[in-house]
């Protein structure tokens, strides 16, 4: 992805679902440009598109129309295979409830990316990465074992695990108490610095939107600069 150029343009983009008999429009004319680097907050109610949008853009989704470039590709030309390829190469995702694989320990969590693009970083890397988040003397615990900050902490490193260009977190705080979402908060902002990635958060909390360098918000359907 080109470092210099625009992690994220969203030209006229339009979403639309099916429920039930209605088509219930999400995004209609939905236009954005997020530099590299950048970190951009996305507001709006529940059910405005905000989570839409960052489907959209990791590929997960495609728009009705419009166009959606990341990294100076137009994810439309891309197949489903492409695309998830390119997601699993460029672009992190933070999710509000973790998703970590119960099954697995919290390295295995994080070698799990890894794995799945075939890199050769491995072990040494998840590790240096486990102790930046303070984790590195619960490698061998189980997801359950964890408070829901370290959870979330643990997520938040499998997303930078493969030192991804593009970073999209989904309502990273929702489940944390404050102090502990100010903490994540923190810790996400300075990996991110350090990773010299583009982040963009989808929030309801207009103090984590704050801490960012813009914000945008889903109004009507399209995408409005506070």
């Amino acid at each position: 992805m080109n470092p210099k150029g625009p992690s994220i343009e969203l030209i006229d983009v339009d979403k639309s679902y099916r429920e039930g008999e209605r088509t219930h429009a999400v995004l209609r004319g939905a236009s954005a440009v997020v530099r590299a680097g950048e970190r951009v907050a996305i507001l709006g109610p529940s059910g405005s598109g905000k989570s839409t949008l960052l489907n959209l853009v990791s590929g997960i989704d495609l728009p009705d129309s419009g166009t959606i470039r990341v990294g100076g590709r137009d994810l439309a030309t891309l197949s489903e295979r492409d695309r998830t390829l390119f997601r699993r190469s460029h672009v992190g995702f933070v999710f509000q409830f973790f998703n970590l694989l119960p099954t697995l320990t919290v390295l295995e969590n994080l070698l799990l990316p890894l794995e799945l693009t075939g890199s050769e970083r491995g072990r040494e890397r998840a590790l240096a990465l486990l102790a930046s988040v303070g984790l590195e003397d619960r490698a061998a615990a189980f997801p359950d074992r964890l408070s829901g900050g370290e959870q979330q902490r643990v997520a938040i490193a499998r997303a930078l695990i493969h030192g991804p260009d593009l970073l999209l977190a989904d309502e990273p705080t929702g489940n944390l108490d404050q102090d502990t979402g100010e903490r994540v908060v923190e810790l996400l902002e300075a990996l991110v610095r350090d990773a010299g990635a583009t982040l963009m958060v989808v929030t309801h909390s207009r103090e984590l939107a704050g801490r960012m360098d813009r914000i945008l918000t889903v109004d009507h359907g399209k995408l409005v600069e506070v």
